[in-house]
């Protein structure tokens, strides 16, 4: 679902499990209403009408809600599957295993990687501009 807001919206506290954050910003024109004319605003996307996303998260807590917010993507086994993925990786470059991995293999295990700390770092870099984390 998506919402235009005027502005930038900060994460809010849901329940005692869960925030609200939200993601997947972009500019966009923002209405007051139809009499008024639009300005810059924020476009979210996300799972709640608001257009924010629920995140399993139960405190203000910096590592909290970026594990929050990858999990969004990516459910904790498949996390521990890319990590074994790049064990693999380095067992075979080591020469520990070897014919186990396909140069195709290697290359997708590559671009997992890539993907996922892509999402990491974007995740980090929220989180990060919502508050003066120490």
């Amino acid at each position: 679902m998506k919402k235009v807001y005027l502005n930038p919206q900060r994460p809010t506290h849901y329940d005692g499990a869960h925030f609200i954050v939200y993601l997947n910003a972009r500019p966009a024109q923002y209405q007051a209403d139809e009499n008024s004319e639009p300005v810059e605003g924020v476009e979210y996307t996300g799972t709640m009408e608001d257009g924010g996303t629920l995140i399993e998260c139960d405190e203000w807590n910096r590592d909290k809600l970026i594990n929050g917010i990858i999990r969004t993507k990516y459910l904790q086994t498949e996390e521990d599957a890319i990590k074994t993925h790049q064990i693999q990786l380095l067992q075979a470059k080591a020469g520990l295993e070897e014919g186990i991995l396909s140069e195709e293999k290697q290359a997708e295990y590559m671009q997992e990687w890539a993907n996922f700390q892509a999402f990491r770092q974007e995740a980090i870099d929220l989180v990060n501009s919502w508050d003066n984390w120490e």
